[in-house]
């Protein structure tokens, strides 16, 4: 094969990976977290969470007030280190993943097939943001 026709593969090879590889996430809407995750997240809050706590005070306008706008890593640092009450500090990164999966479950944020991890880096990059009502 002449040498431009490899080229020319090559660049078509490479625009072709380029448009596989998705769309990077940038906000909660874009789909961070996976329905089973939610799910584990319903029942640890359930568990640990509701004795204090209503899913109301995550969800709508409460959550708007405090948490639209910031970096997902905002939350996770909450949850992670002052959660549960009792016990600040004590769940692990599966289950503060888990948590914040439910809260945005609950917000009407899309799941995905791709589950929420303890990236922090990852996490600042993804701004928290409900569907438009």
């Amino acid at each position: 094969m002449p040498t431009r026709m490899k080229r020319a593969v090559f660049i078509v090879a490479l625009i072709l990976l380029a448009s596989c590889s998705g769309q990077v996430p940038e906000t909660s809407m874009d789909g961070i977290y996976t329905a089973q995750q939610a799910q584990r997240g319903a029942g640890l809050f359930e568990s640990l969470c509701a004795r204090c706590h209503s899913v109301q005070e995550f969800s709508g306008r409460s959550f708007d007030a405090i948490w639209a706008g910031v970096p997902a890593a905002a939350l996770y640092t909450r949850i992670a280190n002052t959660m549960p009450l009792d016990q600040p500090g004590s769940l692990g990164i599966p289950q503060v993943l888990a948590l914040m999966a439910h809260i945005f479950n609950e917000n009407g944020m899309p799941a995905s097939s791709t589950p929420l991890e303890g990236d922090m880096d990852f996490m600042m990059s993804i701004t928290l943001t409900r569907p438009a009502q």
